[in-house]
């Protein structure tokens, strides 16, 4: 049996918090959405929603570090 090639990707825990809340759906199902293996409407929300606090919190953190 060969070992898999696949990435583990390591995602933000407060941004999967977040959008569990706004949707109600659970931590598996926004992972799997992030990678990709589920489609649709409501899984590009999810991404878009995950993307824009991700980049959110990067600024807070650099405008922390900065002053």
């Amino acid at each position: 049996m060969d070992k898999s090639n696949k990435k583990r990707s390591n995602y933000n825990e407060e941004a999967l918090d977040a959008i569990k809340k706004k949707y109600g759906y659970s931590l598996d199902y926004i992972r799997k959405c992030l990678r990709g293996d589920r489609t649709g409407l409501m899984a590009d929300a999810i991404i878009k929603d995950y993307n824009d606090s991700v980049a959110a919190s990067k600024i807070a953190i650099e405008n922390k570090i900065i002053k």
